[in-house]
């Protein structure tokens, strides 16, 4: 089913319910297609999103910096992430390593599916719009495992997903038919009561009062994917200009609204000095990137918060404790050093917090407060450290290991908010396994 533009006559309850019923319907010839050929479809699907001159792209690249106030490379940057991360080699991998029941051979969505009736018959996705792209790996991975979908695209940012929904179409009908996605407004009573109720399973990305409504529709299966925070973690070993200059790049992209944004950045000191000089590098390089990469519009209360947080963490400084703050022009950027032992949360919005330890093992400590909320953990060192890295992100519950520079770059097997990415769309009881935390490119090291 193409995509419905918010641009069209309002969607009524009646509409919303008649989409839903073609849905349902459309699991069929959905599952008609053998497993190995979704795989091939999503593959050529984002080999036409990675061509610089693709229509899809191009409309992409066009639009979106006017709907979400990202720059132009911003974007392109969001969509190499995304559809490189959807390519067949990567589908497989995450599917062999999660979904070891499945046939990539088979006629079948499993060489061991035990009733097709099992299988959920609709999956509803609500979408946030923080980052280009969040929700796309859980469409993809419902078409994979058979489960037609239908997605309410954030009122922020509703293009990207259409346009997703009608390139998977143009590739191939019986997986286009599978997935629709549409817009309403957020905490429409009627049709959010509609969409949950005729829903076998809701999927819901976005703040907690966001999932706590959701959650209180009692939906007959709820997977909610909340507000996380991100680490990066640098050993004496890289603590230099090029960290510096990959921390502040991942700081900068997206403004820090993702959950694999990093908040905090541990570095393993080696002395004073030289974490001096390490954070004015970092600082530099969000002065550039702010001209290179504009911040997006603040609101008023967003303003006031980010205000808030850097006079406190100056006045905290002149009053003798041990804090440095770097702040840019308007604080549109900025770097808070904290050697108080005390935690202090990021602003967000390209306000990176470094902690200093004289050893990684006081990392966790650190991490201590955010340890429910860790998504990812983000490292620049040498790879015999990987070890110590794993342990750490193991203590705070972290869910993926990756790269300092990959940060904002997941891999498909990613569990993101610690759920798994097929398991959740398969019948109770089928078989399946996690792929660890540690990203594809550091478990073949």
């Amino acid at each position: 089913m193409s995509a419905l533009r918010d641009r069209e006559p309002a969607l009524t309850a009646d509409t919303l319910t008649t989409v839903m019923a073609r849905l349902r319907d459309a699991r069929t010839a959905l599952r008609s297609v053998p497993l190995k050929d979704r795989v091939n479809v999503i593959d050529a699907v984002a080999r036409q999103w990675v061509t610089r001159d693709s229509r899809w792209r191009r409309l992409a690249v066009a639009a979106l910096p006017r709907t979400t106030g990202l720059p132009e490379e911003v974007v392109s940057l969001a969509l190499d992430n995304l559809w490189n991360a959807l390519r067949a080699p990567a589908l497989a991998a995450a599917i062999r390593a999660e979904w070891p029941a499945a046939s990539l051979d088979g006629p079948t969505t499993s060489g061991s599916d035990p009733v097709d009736g099992a299988l959920p018959r609709l999956a509803f996705h609500s979408l946030a719009g923080n980052v280009p792209g969040v929700g796309v790996f859980g469409m993809v991975a419902a078409l994979l495992a058979g489960v037609p979908s239908m997605a309410k695209a954030a009122a922020r940012e509703s293009l990207l997903p259409m346009l997703i929904a009608q390139s998977i179409a143009a590739e191939d009908a019986r997986l286009g038919t599978a997935l629709a996605v549409l817009s309403w407004r957020g905490g429409d009573e009627e049709l959010d009561r509609v969409a949950i109720g005729g829903a076998d399973l809701t999927l819901a990305y976005g703040r907690d009062d966001t999932l706590a409504a959701f959650a209180a529709r009692k939906p007959r299966h709820f997977v909610g994917f909340g507000p996380r925070v991100s680490v990066g973690i640098v050993t004496r070993e890289a603590t230099d200009a090029r960290s510096a200059v990959v921390a502040a790049r991942q700081t900068a992209l997206y403004d820090q609204q993702g959950c694999l944004s990093p908040q905090i950045l541990v570095i393993e000191e080696t002395d004073s000095a030289t974490t001096d000089r390490f954070t004015d590098a970092l600082f530099s390089e969000l002065a550039r990137l702010d001209v290179r990469w504009p911040r997006v519009p603040l609101a008023l209360a967003e303003s006031a918060a980010v205000w808030l947080t850097l006079e406190e963490q100056r006045w905290r400084a002149q009053e003798g404790q041990a804090i440095r703050v770097l702040a840019g022009e308007s604080d549109r950027f900025g770097v808070i050093c904290n050697r108080t032992g005390q935690p202090i949360a990021s602003p967000l919005f390209r306000h990176l917090v470094v902690t200093p330890v004289r050893r990684l093992a006081e990392a966790g400590p650190v991490l201590a407060p955010w340890s429910t909320l860790v998504e990812a953990v983000g490292y620049a060192g040498p790879r015999h450290r990987l070890d110590e890295i794993a342990g750490l992100a193991h203590q705070c519950g972290a869910h993926r290991v990756c790269a300092l520079d990959h940060m904002q770059a997941p891999p498909f097997s990613w569990r993101q908010s610690g759920h798994p990415r097929f398991a959740i769309f398969l019948p109770p009881g089928a078989e399946t396994r996690s792929p660890g935390i540690l990203d594809p490119e550091l478990r073949r090291h």
